[in-house]
């Protein structure tokens, strides 16, 4: 039985609008590559050859990109109202992002939800999806199997799978409260 749900940030319960082309630009001019570094955060590491310093750095361009956003992003519509039933039917809230943690503070203090969430991790506690998961369950004392993973993007399911947690995955450009809400209720 679900007792936690997880909520990944952007395309789940917010839009923030990076401006993914500058942000290549930038790191491919960083790391004098031409490469596509894509998916962004593993690519990163991949290039820095897990050098902390220069994954910091890059982060930080990262991080520069996403504080731009912030200005514009767009939260779903509704997006008080899952957090409140999700709330009423007692479950444990939780989030998950891939976004620094100043961006989150900005994002969360501008949508006031700084006090709803149980847990929150970041790309700099864990930049990988399954540690943010298996963390998360870890710092809230729950089985994996209590826990559900609600994301936008199949890297966060496969992650909730290998947590052996339970997983919803949402599309992106069509969701809002009641879908989410629908899509909860499933469980």
């Amino acid at each position: 039985m679900t007792k936690c749900l997880i909520f990944d940030l952007d395309g789940t319960l917010i839009r923030l609008p990076i401006r993914y082309e500058i942000l290549q630009k930038n790191l491919k001019s960083f790391f004098q590559t031409e490469d596509n570094l894509s998916p962004l955060i593993p690519s990163i590491i991949d290039q820095a050859k897990n050098n902390q310093n220069i994954i910091d750095e890059a982060f930080k361009i990262v991080c520069d990109e996403e504080l731009i956003a912030t200005e514009t992003l767009e939260e779903i519509e509704g997006l008080h109202d899952v957090i409140k039933y999700v709330a009423s039917k007692n479950y444990t809230i939780s989030l998950v992002t891939m976004q620094c943690k100043r961006s989150l503070e900005i994002i969360l203090k501008k949508l006031n939800l700084e006090e709803n969430f149980s847990s929150i991790l970041t790309r700099d506690d864990y930049p990988d999806r399954l540690q943010q998961i298996q963390k998360t369950c870890e710092s809230l004392n729950l089985i994996p199997s209590d826990v559900t993973m609600i994301g936008d993007r199949i890297h966060d399911i496969n992650s909730a799978n290998q947590a052996n947690c339970k997983s919803i995955l949402v599309n992106r450009d069509d969701i809002d409260s009641k879908k989410l809400i629908e899509l909860i209720n499933i469980l």
